[in-house]
């Protein structure tokens, strides 16, 4: 099967993106449709059109400009090409229709042989500067896209918390307001996490706060009564690049820079294609990465936008911040502002954080996995503030984080990490947004803060970096924490600045003006003032990229084997590993210098799904099947847990190369044990095991039998059986044998079988 270069790839980028002008008036290779005719109709336009595409073929091909006022109705089909030709002269035809205020280009169905590819548009670019150099590092592309998606697009998806009634600016109450913002286009459905109609699919009218229950809402026009549990939900698309492929007839394409393609024919079909094909040695040297087909990272990134107030106007829920260094290309609409004046944080008290998996004064708070309407995938766990912490309902909305230095990355922070894995400038907390206040009866006092599994719901703890922070039965962590005020950001329009190549330094000429949701410290005095600083948060716990998912949906057997991830190596030469899995620690003495003081991975593989075989080894193997190696005389144990002693293991240990079994019995399934050199019942192994039919002297009343190799001691038993009916005893053993005395003498052919066990 032939793979088409990646210029095929840039050139089809090149027909949806490039929007060129047309040739300068009079140029030959650029005519207007209204040089062939008519145009002011629909059916002269069409007329034009077919004489237009007739005459250009003839003259050997052109550009077509398909004007502003052509009629909206003229349907551009490009079919100048039936043929492919055998020269690279042949007639083609490119329309540019410029209808609607943007440029459509209608290329030519064949197009033109280019480089082993037949295309109908091109994009080249010869970089050859001879013995001038580029200046210093740079990215220098054939083409770009810039794709800045600053504001008007969504990805919310939520349910109603109270039902609602049809009318005018009706109050609307949701999981979390994050992701609102006013002028924002909405879905509401009619069933109870469901897509049941009547829908309404109205517009965010304004954003407020109920001082009684404590939570923001919106409101909106509705033409349809909604249950509580309803769904609403808007989420875009807004992708740099979309080509969607159409393959009705058989072929075979070697790959398509695509993110949909619809196979109705047959043929091998590739989305997205990888040749990378070399002669040099590929590494050039010190900072290389060696080649890459498909490369896929993930970074997390902590200097988030933060500055000062310089003024307030909330009859437009707006803040103007202060230029200087502000990081404003981080800005995000769906993540909250902080108000960093540590004048108005609550820190009196400490806090104590209970797992979900564990018990504190007895109780434990597991999670709930499950349930409809809000209450599913319910992260468990407790936060306790002593009866110092000074809380009352006035938190309730404002944001807790920890400020134990164990749980801050601060940006000297000597925790492991490694490549674009970079500190951060200034100290970064994990801000969660308090969702519900409890009191005790002891003064104590607990809070529910939200965040987001599937659903976004008031959970009973954080995640923390160190486990040994977490409170439970006989190991209390009074820890550190802050409540601050801050209050959702939901419009970034007039914020938003390109800063990633100043260093994060905006001027004063930026308008520098964000929106927020009103809260109840609205008017207080733990208000955004000018002055305050301020910073965005990061997410305090996102759920982690995964830099490759495959998701399989197949709807018949295959015909012959098949793999979600295939790897042929068909090369004349070794490849070191298969699949090479590395983290930036290798030993459990280096967990210390870990931020969460764990390995980089919990599992390195996890197979959760049935199948007939695990792992299948199905070639032959030079050394072994599987090696544990055992650096720092780890044990590397393999472990099955089970419901009857909690684990059972085989290890070999380090010092000796002995097997361990722990946990269960020994159940060999009725086979036999084979070729064993002695029975012990201590950690002292046996060096001897038995001896059958050792004969003895007519009249011997007493026989000495000697080991062929020392026990360690003397610490044995000894089991005897005569061939003849006598009675007899042990008097001595030591480590090199033992002796046996008889009642009745032996008789000719006398035998004795012996056993012993440590």
């Amino acid at each position: 099967m032939l793979r088409a270069p990646l210029l095929l790839i840039l050139s089809t980028m090149a027909v949806l993106l490039l929007a060129l002008p047309c040739s300068a008036p009079g140029a030959p290779s650029a005519q207007s449709l209204a040089e062939f005719g008519d145009i002011t109709t629909l059916e002269t336009a069409a007329q034009a059109l077919a004489k237009a595409m007739e005459e250009l073929v003839a003259e050997g091909g052109g550009i077509l400009v398909i004007p502003e006022d052509a009629p909206e109705g003229l349907v551009i089909e490009n079919l100048t090409q039936a043929e492919r030709s055998t020269r690279d002269e042949g007639p083609v035809v490119t329309v540019m229709d410029y209808r609607r205020g943007f440029v459509t280009y209608h290329v030519a169905p064949i197009g033109k042989h280019q480089d082993g590819t037949w295309g109908g548009f091109r994009v080249e670019r010869v970089l050859n500067l001879g013995q001038q150099s580029l200046p210093h590092c740079g990215r220098h592309a054939a083409q770009a896209i810039d794709n800045y998606v600053i504001s008007g697009a969504s990805s919310y998806m939520a349910t109603l918390t109270q039902p609602v009634q049809q009318g005018k600016d009706r109050r609307c109450y949701v999981d979390t307001i994050r992701g609102i913002w006013v002028g924002q286009y909405l879905n509401v459905t009619s069933s109870v996490v469901g897509y049941d109609e009547p829908y309404d699919r109205s517009i965010v009218k304004s954003i407020g706060w109920d001082p009684e229950r404590k939570r923001n809402y919106f409101t909106m026009d509705l033409e349809h009564d909604h249950p509580a549990g309803a769904l609403v939900y808007n989420k875009h698309i807004v992708n740099g690049l979309q080509i969607n492929g159409y393959s009705n007839c058989d072929n075979q394409t070697s790959g398509e820079l695509t993110v949909n393609r619809w196979n109705y024919g047959v043929g091998d079909s590739f989305v997205i294609s990888g040749m990378f094909k070399y002669m040099g040695d590929v590494f050039s040297g010190f900072g290389d990465e060696g080649g890459v087909v498909l490369n896929a990272e993930t970074i997390g990134e902590l200097d988030a936008f933060h500055s000062t107030v310089e003024a307030v106007d909330w009859s437009k829920d707006e803040i103007t911040y202060a230029p200087g260094v502000v990081n404003a290309h981080t800005l995000s609409n769906s993540r909250p502002l902080i108000n960093l004046n540590r004048d108005k944080w609550i820190a009196e008290g400490t806090v104590n954080i209970v797992p979900p998996t564990k018990a504190y004064r007895g109780k434990t708070y597991p999670g709930v996995i499950g349930g409809p309407g809000n209450v599913f995938n319910y992260q468990g766990g407790l936060i306790l503030g002593s009866a110092g912490c000074p809380w009352d309902e006035a938190i309730i909305g404002r944001f807790f984080a920890l400020t134990e230095p164990s749980e801050v990355i601060l940006p000297d922070d000597d925790s492991t990490a490694g490549g674009y894995a970079k500190l951060p400038a200034r100290p970064v907390y994990r801000w969660y947004r308090i969702m519900d206040l409890e009191r005790n009866g002891d003064g104590t006092k607990v809070i529910k803060i939200l965040r987001v599994r599937w659903s976004a719901v008031a959970a009973g703890a954080a995640k923390l970096f160190d486990d040994e922070n977490y409170t439970w039965d006989d190991h209390e962590r009074p820890l550190k924490y802050a409540i601050a005020p801050g209050s959702w950001v939901y419009d970034i329009s007039q914020g938003w600045a390109h800063t990633h190549n100043t260093g994060g330094h905006l001027g004063e000429d930026h308008p520098r003006r964000i929106k927020v949701v009103p809260n109840g410290d609205r008017g207080t005095p733990f208000d955004f003032e000018p002055g305050d600083p301020v910073e965005q948060a990061v997410g305090p716990d996102p759920y982690q990229p995964r830099p490759l998912r495959i998701r399989q949906f197949d709807q018949m057997p295959s015909t012959m084997p098949s793999a979600s991830i295939e790897v042929k190596q068909l090369g004349r030469v070794q490849v070191p590993y298969c699949i090479g899995v590395y983290g930036i620690i290798t030993e459990s003495d280096q967990l210390d210098r870990r931020k969460d003081k764990k390995p980089p991975y919990d599992t390195v593989m996890n197979i959760r799904s049935l199948a007939n075989v695990g792992i299948n080894f199905d070639s032959e193997v030079l050394d072994a099947a599987i090696v544990f190696r055992q650096p720092n005389g780890h044990a590397q144990p393999i472990r099955w847990r089970n419901d009857v002693v909690g684990s059972s293991s085989l290890i070999v240990e380090p010092e000796t190369g002995d097997f361990v079994l722990a946990g269960g019995n020994l159940d060999i399934g009725g086979k036999s044990l084979e070729r064993v050199e002695g029975v012990s019942g201590t950690e002292t192994p046996a060096a001897n095991l038995r001896g059958i039919d050792v004969s003895l002297r007519a009249g011997a009343t007493e026989a000495e039998i000697r080991f062929a190799a020392s026990e360690r001691d003397a610490a044995y038993a000894v089991s005897i059986t005569p061939s003849w009916m006598t009675s007899y005893c042990v008097p001595n053993k030591t480590p090199d044998g033992f002796a046996v005395q008889f009642g009745t003498p032996a008789p000719a052919g006398a035998k004795i079988d012996w056993i012993i066990v440590r």
